[in-house]
């Protein structure tokens, strides 16, 4: 039954009925509202060292959450830099100096893999650059990614997923490392400090406020046909934000498999917005039609339902061109009678 349709009699109950509807919706808003404000958030650090085998000579830091630059720390100047004035407040005083102690007092443990990449340097004064990146991301205030990568000189060397908790290595150039990363004394420093600097820093943050406004998707659905004669069907979700974002193909209203299904994967746009595009490629005796792509987001109250457009017939392009030529041949004969007519005319005048 609609809501707004009478259900009793009685005006007392008309009006209770009301007031009950009027605040489980209310209800049902503030849960909206809260599952908005609690939804996908990701903090990156970015450490970059540049020395020589002997000397450290740049530390930098900066700390980015959901892609909006919140702090930043220089070893000249060996304090924090905030670039939001609210956040000093919400991190507080004792916080700040305890992270700013814990840079100062490791910025010489920065020069280890620099040592490392200059052991057989024959020009000792040679710089190298390392770089750590962090990355850790909640979902509904649930931690579900941490990782960290090691870059040396431009190359990804080492990376560790945090569930897992074992350094792999990915230089091939670089396998002379993992005893000192998987000691105990530095895998208890790795999970203190990204529990305490990544996860719980990011919560503080955005539990308080929002630093940037959420933007729902633009959603677009095509179809074309390849070369090979399959049917292609793309849908294109852009501009939204923040990334977490739900993507799916059904037909009639039913999840299936039905194709070759790829995905673009989530990307940057300029804007700072996110861009996802999944792709269905049908045989060629599926027309595609009753194809609809869903897509979920926070910032949608209910899922978009995109339907493919109807596929245009092999044929339009030709009846199009027939209905021309006859236009203009009927467009010819009129004229060329006008001016028979014209001319008898003008003879027997």
């Amino acid at each position: 039954m609609k809501p707004g349709r009478p259900l009793l009699r009685s005006t007392r109950c008309q009006r209770s009925w009301r007031w009950f509807f009027s605040a489980g919706i209310f209800i049902m808003e503030v849960f909206a509202l809260r599952k908005t404000q609690a939804v996908h958030h990701r903090h990156e650090i970015q450490f970059t060292t540049v020395g020589t085998d002997h000397s450290l000579l740049e530390l930098s830091a900066i700390s980015l959450i959901d892609d909006v630059e919140v702090t930043s720390y220089n070893k000249g100047q060996k304090q924090i830099n905030i670039k939001i004035p609210w956040i000093s407040k919400v991190l507080g005083a004792n916080f700040l100096t305890q992270w700013h102690n814990s840079l100062v007092n490791h910025e010489q443990d920065f020069l280890w893999p620099i040592q490392f990449l200059a052991r057989h340097d024959i020009n000792h004064d040679r710089n190298h650059t390392a770089q750590l990146l962090a990355e850790c991301e909640v979902d509904n205030d649930i931690a579900v990614k941490s990782h960290i990568y090691l870059i040396w000189d431009g190359k990804e060397s080492y990376w560790i997923d945090e569930e897992v908790g074992h350094w792999e290595n990915i230089n091939p150039e670089v396998k002379q490392y993992p005893y000192v990363l998987q000691s105990p004394l530095w895998t208890n420093l790795r999970k203190r400090y990204m529990k305490l600097y990544c996860v719980d820093l990011m919560r503080k943050i955005t539990g308080y406020s929002s630093l940037r406004d959420n933007v729902a998707p633009e959603v677009a659905v095509s179809q074309h046909v390849s070369p090979e004669g399959s049917i292609i069907l793309s849908c294109i979700a852009t501009g939204f934000y923040p990334r977490s974002i739900i993507m799916h193909w059904e037909k009639n209203g039913k999840l299936g498999i039905w194709g070759n299904e790829s995905s673009s994967g989530t990307l940057p746009n300029m804007d700072s917005t996110f861009y996802l595009k999944v792709t269905l490629e049908l045989p060629p005796e599926d027309s595609g039609a009753g194809y609809t792509c869903v897509v979920e987001h926070s910032e949608l109250k209910s899922p978009a339902m995109c339907s493919v457009p109807r596929k245009p017939t092999m044929y339009t392009p030709w009846i199009l061109v027939l209905c021309i030529m006859v236009a203009v041949i009927l467009l010819l004969s009129c004229a060329g009678i006008f001016i028979k007519w014209k001319m008898r005319k003008t003879v027997s005048m």
